[in-house]
């Protein structure tokens, strides 16, 4: 599970890298995901 949480991440970072928004730490960032959340960030990783 956490390797799913992990690529949410770096599709986080990505999408705030493109949009030049600031990021929150891995922590705070799975601390506050939903599970619909985390499918969509998935289906971005793939």
């Amino acid at each position: 599970m956490m390797n799913n949480y992990e690529k949410a991440y770096d599709s986080y970072l990505k999408i705030c890298e493109r949009y030049e928004m600031e990021s929150i730490n891995f922590h705070h960032f799975i601390k506050n995901l939903t599970n619909d959340q985390l499918d969509e960030y998935s289906k971005l990783a793939v």
